[in-house]
């Protein structure tokens, strides 16, 4: 259980480094100033400060949902070959991988502290380092799109490795057989998360 408070305390941090480094009441104005009243965004900074305590707060329960749903998968891979359903040890392997996912908060920090340092918040919550994304020019690409352009990432590709070496040491296969499993477990389920996600930004945009 260490671990899982050890990667809560790191990506918290991030969180907070991320909220005082990058998002100050300059940037509220340079994006919204063409759209809304100044007292309109003294309101939404207001409230902003108001509810940010909820996102640390959820952060926690968040990611432990995640690992679960991967564990959960994994655990239903694992089952069809091993015919035991291996929870706790796919749960640790999850929460292993997951470690990798800290770094792109990082490196999002560094790009907009010191490379980028002209951005409104927009820039901020569209930026995915060494995604697909990067590729393209957002504000032309549809909103559906955003998402799964996001999640084709370097780190995502870590991950499914870390998955699979674990899975490989769980049921003592070879990695390709091991990565196999990955696919139709983890793979599947979130097939069906990123089709849930487009069909909710295409529904509620305009």
């Amino acid at each position: 259980m260490y671990k899982y408070f050890t990667y809560i305390i790191f990506i918290l941090l991030l969180l907070y480094l991320s909220n005082y480094l990058l998002i100050s009441e300059t940037l509220y104005f340079n994006t919204f100033a063409e759209q809304l009243t100044y007292e309109q965004i003294e309101n939404i900074i207001n409230e902003g400060k108001k509810w940010k305590w909820v996102s640390y707060v959820i952060l926690p329960l968040l990611t432990l949902i995640k690992l679960t749903l991967v564990a959960s998968c994994l655990s239903i891979g694992l089952f069809f070959i091993t015919n035991t359903f291996s929870f706790k040890a796919t749960f640790g392997l999850a929460l292993e991988a997951e470690f990798v996912f800290l770094i792109p908060p990082f490196l999002k920090i560094l790009w907009f502290a010191l490379f980028q340092t002209d951005y409104t918040l927009q820039d901020l919550q569209i930026f995915y380092p060494l995604s697909a994304l990067n590729f393209f020019d957002y504000t032309t690409v549809q909103p559906w799109l955003i998402y799964p352009l996001q999640l084709l990432n370097v780190f995502e590709i870590i991950y499914w490795v870390l998955l699979a070496r674990g899975v490989s040491q769980v049921i003592e296969r070879d990695m390709p057989q091991s990565f196999e499993v990955v696919l139709a477990s983890y793979g599947m389920g979130l097939v069906l998360w990123v089709a849930v996600v487009m069909f909710i930004t295409v529904s509620f945009t305009p």
